[in-house]
């Protein structure tokens, strides 16, 4: 994996902690961190009554979805990118497809406005969150 790389996506999301001489795995919990954030905000806005509201509101409530949406794609993109492909082997093959199935449930829930859906995606990003916390603290 690429730590530079990490730094650059991690700070790129507008982070505020400093991503210097950290470990790549910590860089990792970090940014899935702040795509669970984005999937969380994102999934538990009103969308569904979106239309009840007056077109400001409307407006501010489609903008912020979509900045909590694309900000979680983004991240789920860098954390592909920064796999290391020859080295990672058969792991870092399956993560690429799970980060790929991701984001690509991102994309769908976030064009229909499925929060519904972007819970689940929230949860499960969680779960790897999880893992790549237990392996930057052993």
């Amino acid at each position: 994996m690429r730590a530079n790389y990490a730094a650059k996506a991690y700070s790129s999301v507008d982070m505020s902690s400093k991503t210097d001489n950290r470990r790549p795995e910590e860089l990792i919990v970090l940014l899935c961190d702040k795509a669970c954030s984005c999937l969380r905000r994102a999934s538990m806005l009103p969308m569904a009554t979106s239309n009840e509201l007056d077109l400001d509101e409307r407006l501010k409530l489609i903008e912020d979805f979509h900045k909590s949406t694309s900000k979680a794609m983004q991240i789920v993109i860098a954390l592909k990118e920064m796999l290391d492909m020859d080295a990672g082997g058969e792991l870092s093959q399956q993560l690429a497809e799970t980060y790929t199935v991701i984001y690509k449930n991102i994309w769908t829930a976030t064009k229909s406005k499925n929060t519904a859906d972007l819970g689940k995606l929230y949860e499960a990003l969680a779960e790897l969150r999880s893992g790549w916390e237990t392996v930057a603290n052993a």
